[in-house]
């Protein structure tokens, strides 16, 4: 799975498709598994394809985030609908424009499309240098004759000063939005502090030795870490005082998230959340009020609970909102991520751990301007 985006890059960052996070991997892997059997042209038109309905509502979700962003919305949504509608001349213009001046915004340099972009980060797939920066060269080549056949690369310039005449097509729209997409994760990863890799520290033979027993002994209680059967989870489905739930499980931490968010504890509702960047408490704190306060559960019911991995659980919830005197239900599937004391992905049986919760499993109801 490590070396799928870097397949992907290989065999179609030429043509104008990129890896970026938030690029689901299994539509990576099919891709490339298409390209090899049955060509380029198949594996094109499966990308462009997945750029569908539901693809465009998640990427789109994910700008409430980022400011820059999401003062975009209302113009990419008229995008959006013009995509669906297929009037490609439309949204691929309005597209590349947008592009523009996001990561001009961004960088708070110069746009996308400018010779001096810089769009490298460390610990970024979006960013990597075979990512926006090769698709950056790509989408600015010049087009200095009016061409009226067809094309499946953007190509900036031949658009925008109408020197390409037939670039209205699925393909190139599609590649529009897998650009505007990886950008926002590009953003993330600034956001995050990842321009520039952390400076390497020398370590000690002892520290050395300390980290080697570490790993020694993760990778032992992953090797034995098994998830639980249906009979251990009994006691779901489950409503009522989230105390009575199993110390250090995932459905009570859930549990205990969603009761501090009924009662509207924003503060404890910050403090179990997942977080990558170091942001003070009371910032914390306004962000989740922000975020979850739009919308605000008065119960709920933990349904179900998915052991996937080592540190990682999903957690099935109903959560119920009165809305207009009457009683609306939410079902959301909850990702729970087991961490250590420094913030690090632990094994769920090592003690000292505890869970944190991913906000992005509750976007379309927080980001939602009615339920």
């Amino acid at each position: 799975m490590l070396l799928i985006p870097d397949q992907f890059n290989h065999l179609f960052s030429q043509h104008g498709w990129i890896a970026y996070e938030s690029m689901k991997l299994d539509v990576m892997k099919k891709a490339i598994d298409l390209c090899e059997t049955e060509g380029l042209s198949k594996a094109e038109e499966y990308l462009a394809t997945s750029y569908d309905e539901e693809t465009l509502k998640w990427g789109i979700l994910r700008f409430n985030g980022n400011r820059d962003f999401r003062r975009r919305i209302r113009l990419i949504e008229l995008a959006k609908e013009d995509y669906l509608s297929g009037r490609y001349h439309g949204c691929i213009p309005l597209l590349l424009s947008l592009l523009d001046g996001l990561v001009n915004d961004v960088s708070k340099h110069v746009g996308f499309f400018a010779e001096n972009i810089d769009l490298i980060a460390w610990d970024c797939i979006a960013a990597h240098e075979t990512g926006l920066q090769t698709l950056a060269s790509i989408l600015t080549k010049g087009r200095n004759k009016t061409n009226e056949e067809a094309i499946s690369i953007p190509f900036r310039n031949g658009i925008l000063h109408g020197r390409e005449l037939a670039f209205d097509n699925k393909i190139v729209a599609a590649k529009c939005w897998a650009a505007v997409f990886a950008a926002r994760d590009w953003a993330g990863a600034l956001d995050e502090g990842k321009k520039d890799p952390k400076p390497q520290e020398e370590v000690s033979w002892r520290k050395l030795f300390s980290q080697m027993a570490e790993t020694s002994r993760m990778k032992k209680a992953i090797d034995e870490w098994r998830p639980r059967t249906t009979g251990e989870s009994s006691h779901l489905p489950f409503s009522g005082d989230c105390s009575k739930l199993p110390l250090n499980s995932p459905e009570r931490s859930v549990g205990e998230f969603v009761e501090h968010w009924c009662k509207k504890r924003f503060g404890l509702v910050a403090d179990a959340l997942l977080y990558f960047t170091d942001t003070s408490k009371g910032k914390k704190a306004g962000l989740a009020k922000q975020d979850f306060g739009r919308h605000v559960p008065i119960s709920f019911k933990i349904l179900n609970v998915e052991d996937q991995a080592a540190s990682v659980s999903h957690v099935v919830v109903k959560l119920y909102f009165e809305i207009e005197n009457e009683t609306v239900s939410k079902e959301v599937s909850v990702r729970a991520i087991y961490q250590d004391k420094e913030n690090n992905p632990s094994v769920r049986t090592l003690p000292g751990g505890y869970w944190k919760i991913v906000q992005n499993s509750f976007s379309e109801i927080i980001y939602s301007s009615n339920l």
